[in-house]
């Protein structure tokens, strides 16, 4: 009796599932019932007048909470940011600031954050750091944004964000890009915006469970096979980054950018490596990790 009682409280406090969320863009949440991690959390998105008179993209708070709250985020632990182009970092200190998370990121991010929320708790990490969030472990690979334009190894906007930031839209430089693995008992994840395996990656192939992987400046679809899958072997891949961030949710219905190249990838992947889930995900849906 008290051993049948021990395993009905272990069943009731052992973790729940790990849920996933794409979030729109790079944007994903993960969390296991207890503790929540947001990547790239954007929701405020620029107009043409941000991208011709250079005015300050400032979050709209409104949007933001309506969007946590079909989220089902009320509280979060942390925020993660891979680097800080507009439509990665725009939002980053709102969202921390409404959930109550901490905010983990290099320099660039923190010029952010200090001044869309300056109250807001901010953790500087280095390369290779590991930093524990609840349960979740999360280490952090600094890497090379993926060029905007492949044939002309054209960068957009790298550099750190400039010290005297005023939330101006050029003043949105990349800074540092990070991909991160997130470690837990109930299976890890790799979360790469960059598109591009590198070879700081090795160490963990054959580790991954969940692979959300950002699809907008990817090699080749051949190159994603044969290294990003390949190499890694996850069980399950998300294709992430691959929808308008110039219009807002609201607008917009999984509109898909110019060489995503979804069905193809999607095929490749079936063809490949049969043994891999690989779902392209549904905005906002959760998913069972």
């Amino acid at each position: 009796m008290k051993h049948l009682l021990f395993i009905l409280l272990f069943t009731n406090t052992a973790w729940a599932q790990l849920e996933g969320r794409w979030l729109g863009v790079g944007g994903v949440k993960i969390t296991d019932g207890k503790t929540t991690l947001l990547f790239d959390p954007v929701i405020t998105k620029p107009t043409l007048s941000h991208w011709l008179n250079n005015d300050e993209l400032i979050p709209d708070r409104k949007r933001v909470t309506e969007r946590l709250k079909l989220w089902n985020v009320t509280q979060a632990q942390a925020v993660f940011i891979s680097h800080t182009h507009f439509d990665h970092a725009s939002d980053a200190g709102v969202v921390a600031e409404l959930t109550g998370a901490t905010v983990y990121g290099g320099p660039s991010l923190q010029t952010v954050v200090t001044y869309q929320a300056p109250k807001v708790p901010f953790a500087l990490v280095a390369n290779q750091d590991t930093v524990p969030v609840g349960d979740f472990r999360v280490t952090f690979f600094k890497r090379r944004h993926a060029p905007i334009i492949q044939w002309a190894d054209l960068y957009f906007y790298e550099g750190a964000v400039p010290k005297d930031f005023k939330g101006k839209f050029w003043q949105f430089w990349g800074g540092e890009t990070w991909s991160y693995f997130v470690e837990h008992p109930q299976g890890n994840t790799l979360i790469d915006q960059g598109s591009r395996f590198v070879e700081e990656f090795r160490p963990i192939a054959g580790k991954v469970k969940n692979y959300f992987m950002g699809v907008a400046n990817k090699k080749s679809i051949d190159a994603v096979m044969k290294e990003n899958l390949g190499i890694l072997r996850p069980t399950n891949v998300f294709p992430i980054h691959f929808d308008f961030f110039f219009l807002q949710s609201e607008f917009m219905e999984q509109w898909i950018m110019p060489g995503m190249e979804l069905k193809e990838l999607t095929e490749a992947a079936k063809k490949h490596h049969p043994e891999i889930r690989f779902e392209i995900p549904v905005r906002d849906a959760p998913i069972a990790l």
